[in-house]
């Protein structure tokens, strides 16, 4: 991805010392979540776009409550009641959605649909799920086993399951952190 814009789309698209920069954010604001409301307004006045072409209510309650509590505001979009159902490119949605919006999170069963958002859009694109990649969930998995073990660094992780999004971000973020991933596949 050769863009300025600041996007979350594959874990491959980030340098590693950015996605350890996440880490240590995310830390932070979770030890500060805890015991106080110092980070209150660190997005406010920022409007995030969630758009769900597959629902989940993991996704939708976990970045709904993280923008609220940082100050900002989510505006819930999905097909069923959008124009996207009936037809609504997405260079269209995307233009409409960046007078209003900063950051759009996309859940979607089609992985150029974000890349669509990305290149029609200014907003910063995060990928809440696609066919082929879910970053923040395998961001929060490692982020809770450093909180539970230690560093991933040299470590020996094991999938054993289908083959899909997650193991896939998984082989990005063993290659991108330096651990051995070993996997098994379900038939």
């Amino acid at each position: 991805m050769t863009s300025n814009k600041r996007s979350f789309i594959n874990l491959s698209d980030i340098r590693k010392e950015d996605l350890n920069k996440i880490l240590k954010r995310a830390r932070q604001l979770k030890k500060l979540r805890a015991k106080s409301n110092a980070f209150k307004n660190s997005l406010a006045k920022v409007n995030l776009a969630m758009i769900f072409e597959k629902p989940s209510t993991r996704t939708r309650v976990s970045f709904e409550i993280a923008i609220k509590e940082l100050g900002g505001q989510a505006i819930i979009l999905d097909e069923s009641t959008t124009h996207l159902a009936r037809g609504e490119t997405v260079a269209d949605t995307g233009r409409v959605l960046d007078r209003y919006c900063q950051i759009f999170m996309i859940r979607t069963t089609n992985h150029k649909k974000l890349l669509e958002y990305h290149d029609f859009s200014k907003a910063t694109i995060i990928n809440g799920l696609s066919n082929i990649s879910h970053p923040c969930q395998v961001m929060a998995d490692i982020m809770t086993f450093e909180e539970n073990r230690e560093k991933i660094l040299k470590k020996k992780i094991t999938w054993m399951g289908d083959l899909n999004n997650v193991l896939f971000s998984w082989v990005e973020a063993a290659n991108i952190f330096d651990f051995n991933y070993f996997f098994a596949i379900r038939n």
